[in-house]
């Protein structure tokens, strides 16, 4: 009888340990998240202009015909100055009739030609030979650079560095330590920086003897990265 009497005592022991058992939750990693930036200057190789060659008639067909041959007659220059039928876009077209007064007035066509220059000294001679030859607008320079492994190649690491003095100086601040990359993003921006024109300082260059001079300056090679780190005590 008394050996029976354990058997069941400890048959309750075991049901009751069991009965205990809680599985510990998984800890939650700890994480901070920064964002960095890496800029490197370089020096402008290329220009982008925007020309546009706009005509006015009473008539809209006429005001369309002037307006092509005017075109056709500034591509061609914009190509005996050296630029390679690959560089040259039109980018828009638009026919519109001004309304502002109590009857309709006249029509507007405008073409607008985007031109890539990839010789910096030869930008001057392009915009004269478009200017004399009907375009009677400029919206846009915008000055770049062509694509330079090396020069990305730092604006990264100084991102990367940036972000990771970042992530250290908050961590350190509040106790902690960074310890492993979990996630790491990134956001190129190409090198360019633009300037606008007016026309009015078109239609001055077009009546100047001179030869426009161009300088372009220096453009930014920009990354930017957000990286996750884990942080440790």
């Amino acid at each position: 009888m008394f050996k029976k009497f354990s058997i069941l005592i400890a048959a309750g022991v075991l049901l009751s340990l069991a009965s205990c058992t809680v599985n510990k939750p998984t800890e939650q990693v700890r994480t901070i998240t920064v964002s960095g930036t890496g800029i490197v200057t370089v020096p402008a190789d290329q220009l982008t202009v925007r020309f546009l060659v706009r005509t006015n008639e009473w008539n809209v067909n006429l005001a369309r015909e002037k307006n092509a041959e005017l075109t056709t007659k500034v591509i061609e220059k914009i190509k005996e100055a050296g630029v390679s039928s690959d560089d040259i876009t039109t980018t828009d077209y638009r026919i519109s009739q001004d309304n502002s007064n109590t009857y309709p007035g006249k029509y507007t066509v405008t073409n607008y030609i985007q031109v890539l220059i990839r010789n910096l000294e030869n930008a001057g001679n392009v915009i004269d030979n478009a200017v004399a030859n009907g375009a009677n607008g400029l919206t846009s320079f915008n000055y770049s650079a062509k694509e330079n492994p090396n020069s990305l190649r730092e604006a990264r690491t100084l991102a990367v560095q940036n972000a990771q003095d970042a992530a250290s100086l908050i961590a350190g601040a509040s106790g902690c330590k960074i310890a492993n990359v979990i996630e790491i993003n990134e956001g190129y921006n190409p090198s360019s920086y633009s300037k606008s024109a007016t026309n009015g300082a078109l239609r001055a260059v077009a009546a100047d003897y001179y030869s426009t001079p161009i300088e372009a300056g220096n453009v930014s090679i920009t990354s930017t990265v957000t990286i996750t780190y884990s942080l440790t005590n």
